[in-house]
């Protein structure tokens, strides 16, 4: 009785494998994932020129504004009087305040 006992659970066992394996989708192949990744971003890309275009609109809406000017000059005023009471030369402070790109989101996320 216990041998038939033993049998029949294994060969539930066997069963429930064989059905879990059945039913199991196959996993997509690289090319298949690589394909399915493409499509979604050639999908994406008007949205993602859209969103680019008006990023740009809105940066050059802002440079335009007369605050605007008065930050970006008052920025690098701030700068080159802090180089040259740091012992900067007028020259040097002049070069570096040029050189020096304004701030910008992306450089606050660094």
């Amino acid at each position: 009785m216990r041998m038939q006992n033993l049998f029949i659970a294994a060969l539930l066992g066997f069963s429930t494998l064989s059905q879990a394996q059945a039913q199991s989708p196959n996993k997509p192949t690289p090319e298949q994932m690589q394909t399915t990744l493409d499509a979604g971003m050639v999908s994406m890309l008007p949205m993602l020129a859209r969103m680019s275009e008006v990023q740009m609109e809105a940066q050059v809406k802002f440079a335009a504004r007369p605050e605007t000017a008065e930050r970006i000059a008052t920025f690098k005023k701030n700068l080159f009087d802090a180089l040259r009471s740091k012992g900067f030369t007028a020259e040097q402070a002049m070069q570096i305040t040029n050189s020096t790109p304004l701030p910008t989101m992306s450089a606050l996320g660094k």
